[in-house]
């Protein structure tokens, strides 16, 4: 069954039996990952649409897919020949897709859902929304197990214990810490279903998803034990040794469900981290407690160790980077065919010879020209393009090494720069410049300073429609909460220790895209008598492309800022190369002069 038309008709047939007038298929697995496994992709199957944001709702006879702006143009691509309907969020007369549900289904229809991909916090607004409208929200179990053919097998990749040396924190104090933040709730048994929770926890990396270090698994802590279940061909001897003396008894994955019945007392669940399926099976307890989870938390604020090892992943991704842009460079100018996917495998292949390298952090964004004004572009076989001149490339890239997760995107010419891309590539610089300078009070949330950012487009009546900053994982997953720069972010604060993304951009839809991101980390400013400050310290360490400014744009400032930050780029990258790659990295760092 490999049409889109046969899979939703498949659906309707199952919605049928449940009584079901309209079902919702969210991205999310049990796990509620932002990218799960090929399992649990539920959404790209019935839909064709693979990217990692987006809800498709199907009833009798309409089908609609929700996703925000940066996969507009993927998304349309996917759906176009099928019945499913475009629905691009946050543009004006689109509704979003509860409200749509809430306006376009008759009273008294049943809402299905799977329950297992519908998170406390998330059930509480659909109960309120549908019941106002008359409709009844189903819970469904997997409805995909009955409706996907050849669907495939849960992966159990061999898992491996990430040295204290490199986590600056061992397992048992990360434990110890979450007890207590459980007894301060009162609460006798905390539930983490997340992976990356889970791998921070327990200090332990795996490859059941790609390009996040995580493996299948949920976890239980009480006060004297901790439960982990998960597939048992996941574990060499040396984890179970290792897990042994951490006194974690490992279960079957399957088994997850059926123990948490047998759970008593009061339960601590995050209900943004939590699913219904979970909150259900705990039939015996007394009380839920809903906080957010400990090590969320824990997790993003980086120790001292994780930071000094994210500086020295930083400068061997830079020496990548260098040697691979000189190479693109080398290979414009000379006259050569490229193509995307030549330089993607080209990027990976120059990372893959870096020590601690283990995996690329996503895949490769490479979009030329047109393609990179698809903010979440995928090259394929099917959509490969050649590098044509004049134009535009933009890169955004990442890697996953022992020592530190690294997210860098650059924006270079293809040949002469194309016109109006100068302007628009300064516009982002000075926005990036504007965040990374920033020194703002602590307590403040990403939400607060976002619009720092976009106020040198926004006087060119310019706009990019994606957050400005996301949080990194250490070796974990490249995008991590609770924290963002972004205009809809959580008011949560940001805190001295945490990683994130500064990535402003700009976007002319069938010509061109224009990234620049860098990965910063929060630190201590200082007090004053107004209070305490936070400042950014730049981690990356990578020429931005100097024949892409437009240097009478720059104040003296912006000048300055570039001219120190490619000062201590040489520094801390020269020492690694060759005769040959040093003196491309001094003309790529040379300063901009007030004559240019």
């Amino acid at each position: 069954m490999n049409s889109i038309s046969e899979r939703i008709a498949s659906l309707r047939t199952y919605m049928k039996q449940q009584q079901c007038t309209a079902c919702i298929i969210p991205s999310e697995d049990p796990h509620l990952s932002e990218y799960p496994p090929e399992r649990f992709k539920a959404r790209a199957y019935i839909s064709g649409f693979t990217g990692s944001a987006g809800t498709v709702v199907v009833t009798s006879n309409e089908a609609g897919l929700w996703t925000d702006s940066r996969y507009f143009l993927e998304a349309e691509n996917a759906v176009t020949g099928t019945e499913i309907r475009l629905n691009r969020v946050d543009t004006p007369g689109v509704l979003p897709w509860h409200l749509w549900i809430s306006r376009n289904v008759a009273r008294g229809s049943r809402i299905g859902i799977d329950t297992a991909l519908l998170t406390l916090s998330d059930e509480k607004r659909l109960l309120d929304e549908f019941e106002e409208a008359g409709l009844e929200l189903v819970y469904l179990d997997d409805p995909f197990a009955e409706i996907w053919p050849d669907r495939p097998e849960l992966p159990a990749e061999p898992v491996y214990i990430l040295d204290v040396q490199y986590a600056g924190r061992s397992a048992t104090e990360k434990i110890t810490a979450i007890r207590t933040a459980i007894r301060e709730t009162a609460a006798s048994a905390h539930v983490v279903s997340t992976l990356d929770d889970i791998a921070w926890i327990l200090n332990l990396r795996g490859s059941d998803v790609p390009f996040n270090p995580v493996f299948l698994a949920f976890l239980v802590i009480t006060p004297g034990s901790v439960e982990l279940f998960s597939d048992g061909r996941h574990f060499t001897a040396e984890v179970g040794t290792y897990l042994s003396s951490l006194s974690v008894t490992v279960r079957p994955y399957e088994s997850f469900r059926s123990f948490l019945t047998t759970l008593t007392g009061t339960i601590l669940l995050d209900p943004e981290k939590t699913s219904t399926a979970v909150r259900d099976a705990l039939q015996s307890c007394d009380r839920i407690v809903r906080r957010p989870q400990p090590s969320t938390a824990a997790k993003a604020v980086k120790c001292t160790v994780e930071l000094d090892h994210v500086r020295n992943a930083m400068v061997r991704d830079g020496v990548s980077m260098v040697r691979f842009l000189k190479w693109l460079e080398e290979q414009i100018e000379s006259g050569e065919r490229l193509t995307e996917l030549q330089v993607s495998m080209t990027l990976t292949g120059i990372r893959k010879r870096m020590p601690e390298y283990v995996s690329d952090s996503f895949r490769s964004i490479v979009g030329a020209n047109s393609h990179g004004a698809i903010v979440h572009y995928s090259v394929t076989e099917q959509s490969n393009a050649d590098l044509e001149r004049p134009g535009v490339c933009l890169v955004d890239s990442g890697a996953q090494y022992k020592d530190g997760t690294t997210d860098i995107t650059r924006t270079v010419p293809i040949g002469s720069v194309p016109d109006g891309a100068a302007e628009d590539f300064t516009l982002v610089l000075k926005a990036h410049i504007a965040l990374a300078e920033l020194v703002f009070p602590r307590g403040w949330s990403g939400r607060d300073i976002d619009a720092i950012a976009r106020r040198p487009l926004w006087l060119r009546r310019r706009n990019y429609g994606h957050g400005t900053g996301h949080g990194v994982g250490f070796f974990l997953n490249v995008h991590e909460g609770p924290h963002r720069i972004a205009p809809t972010a959580r008011d949560y604060p940001l805190e001295a220790g945490m990683i994130v993304s500064n990535e402003p951009g700009l976007y002319r839809e069938g010509r061109y895209g224009i990234r620049i991101e860098n990965l910063l980390a929060i630190q201590n400013d200082r007090s004053t008598e107004f209070g305490e400050f936070l400042r950014f310290e730049t981690l990356t360490v990578c020429p931005i492309d100097r024949r892409m400014i437009d240097t009478s744009m720059l104040t003296q400032s912006e000048r300055d800022w570039i001219n120190a930050y490619h000062e201590r780029v040489r520094e801390a990258i020269a020492p690694h190369l060759n005769e040959s790659e040093r003196a491309w990295l001094i003309s790529a760092t040379a300063r901009i002069t007030e004559e240019e």
